[in-house]
């Protein structure tokens, strides 16, 4: 479900620039969907029950493939999937941005605590970005002198023909 969350994480973060107000009466609420997708090994000290006891370190997120998983790092019925790459770094956005207007507020601790998961929430960010443009983008050829810096051949030329990618799964 991170890339239902990501929406959440958006408008909250808007939220909470807008009016300061809204952090601190639904920020308790925000933070536990905020750990649920981008829960880091750092410690939380002001969010005592938040202190990772329910949330894995980044719980979609496959460090080894580079990308999320709707279903998480376990199979699903048909095997693992990403259903949406954009949502999928939507969600870490919006994780990005409610990390920065938290570290504003009261924050999860002290500045170094904030800063870290700050950090965290856009490496997050960055890698899902990565990931999106290295199996799901799919471009034609570079025909000039100058080659893409992601122009990897990970598909077969028969696949790669349609530029074309859809919804990618793999079976462990």
């Amino acid at each position: 479900h991170h890339f239902h969350y990501g929406y959440i994480l958006y408008a909250c973060a808007i939220m909470g620039d807008i009016n300061a107000t809204f952090v601190s009466e639904y920020g308790h609420f925000v933070d536990p969907l905020l750990f649920d997708v981008a829960h880091s090994s750092y410690s939380h000290s002001n969010s005592e029950p938040l202190d990772g006891a329910f949330f894995p370190l980044a719980r979609y997120k496959s460090w080894f493939d580079g990308h999320s998983f709707a279903s998480g790092l376990f199979p699903f019925g048909n095997g693992k999937s990403q259903e949406s790459s954009s949502e999928s770094v939507n969600c870490y956005y919006g994780a990005y941005l409610w990390s920065i207007i938290r570290s504003k507020s009261d924050g999860f601790g002290n500045k170094e605590e904030n800063k870290k998961l700050v950090d965290f929430a856009r490496l997050l960010l960055a890698t899902e970005i990565r990931g999106a443009k290295t199996y799901w983008h799919m471009h034609p050829p570079d025909t000039s002198d100058a080659k893409l810096e992601n122009d990897p051949a990970i598909y077969s030329s028969r696949l790669a023909q349609n530029y074309m990618v859809g919804n990618l799964g793999m079976m462990d």
